[in-house]
């Protein structure tokens, strides 16, 4: 039980890149203290401890769970482990933070979330991206009906990854793949803006290992609403969201899943096109020709007001990003919420529901499946 009004104490449970990162976004938050750190090494928990000057060291990730001063652990490890890293320490009664995706499969995050629930403990996925300052603009803008009815959300997410069939992004036992490594941003922001959809296809490239290096999946919803989303790992994509309605649009500009710009343009109430009665007269047909020339430079006058009314708001990140999840798992664990209401557990596994649906249409199977 965390007590009221004193420093939440974490602990972190790997020593990788991502660990270094979110060590670094706690340190940017007063009533934070990282207190533990465990790996399967000694000398790798000495050495990151020293760098972040850490008091307790551990040797093993079982340490770290049963450490008593220790509230709650981030776990920093390859999403292979997540799995196991989790129920480890849930079940020593640790609230817990999980880097994203939650588990590599569906099963394996209902098994997550029910033990977290059995147990009364804390747990969420570390989704950072929903808790950026720009992305909640964004949601906060479309429930006040700024760009009026939703119609779509366009949103792709790569970069270039050097290529090691031995390494997390393309080994097949260790989850490799662009739909879990990359496509968590685009799926979880169409989750985030649009909801739980109804419907989804895909298409996938595999490489030589059988992972898939880009895929591109249509989420399609109940009241018409599309989410054209994509993910690669073979080069740039435009890392821009953009969510369309009838009255205007929201971009989020790149990298939208740590956005410092946000643009909104609002569109003409009146039609660009008109309905109009067929003719099978060729000079009717002639005259409708000439008549879109005219209308073209219109179009174009048109669209360069758009541009004039587009607004932009800066906000820059504060710390690095990572401090801002860690603010709503200390919140939650202030009021003694058990889930996170903006990235619930159910939510998590809804969206590893559909990536193994995608997985499944493509023939891409884990061994953990």
């Amino acid at each position: 039980m965390v007590q009221t009004g004193s420093p939440i104490r974490w602990g972190i449970l790997g020593t990788g890149t991502i660990a270094r990162e979110f060590a670094y976004g706690l340190s940017c938050l007063p009533d934070a203290k990282l207190v533990a750190v465990g790996s399967r090494t000694l000398g790798s928990a000495q050495s990151f401890a020293q760098a972040y000057a850490i008091p307790q060291v551990h040797g093993s990730y079982q340490a770290l769970a049963e450490d008593p001063a220790v509230d709650v652990i981030y776990i920093a490890t390859p999403h292979f482990r997540h799995y196991q890293d989790c129920l480890l320490c849930l079940n020593a009664g640790k609230a817990v933070l999980c880097e994203k995706p939650l588990a590599l499969n569906a099963k394996e995050a209902k098994e997550i979330a029910d033990t977290a629930r059995r147990q009364g403990v804390f747990c969420m996925e570390a989704m950072w991206m929903r808790f950026m300052p720009l992305v909640q603009q964004a949601q906060a803008l479309i429930a006040e009906g700024t760009i009026g009815e939703v119609l779509t959300l366009t949103a792709d997410f790569g970069y270039p990854t050097e290529y090691d069939p031995k390494s997390r992004f393309f080994n097949l036992d260790l989850g490799g793949g662009a739909l879990l490594d990359r496509g968590s941003y685009p799926l979880s922001l169409a989750f985030q803006l649009l909801g739980v959809p109804e419907s989804v296809v895909g298409q996938a490239c595999l490489g030589e290992t059988g992972v898939d290096e880009q895929a591109a999946f249509i989420l399609g919803y109940t009241n018409g609403q599309l989410a054209q989303l994509a993910a690669t790992l073979r080069g740039y994509a435009s890392n821009t969201a953009v969510i369309t309605g009838t009255t205007g649009k929201i971009t989020l500009h790149p990298p939208f899943c740590r956005p410092d710009r946000l643009s909104v343009t609002p569109y003409s109430e009146q039609p660009v096109v008109r309905s109009s009665q067929p003719s099978a007269s060729p000079s009717a047909f002639k005259r409708q020709l000439v008549s879109l020339g005219k209308r073209i430079p219109l179009a174009k006058s048109a669209v360069a007001k758009l541009r004039d009314n587009t607004k932009t708001l800066s906000t820059p990140i504060q710390g690095n990003g990572f401090n801002y999840e860690a603010e709503e798992v200390m919140a939650c664990l202030r009021q003694q919420q058990l889930e996170s209401p903006k990235m619930p557990l159910d939510e998590s596994v809804q969206m590893l529901e559909i990536m193994d649906c995608l997985r499944q249409s493509w023939g891409l199977h884990y061994p953990q499946d």
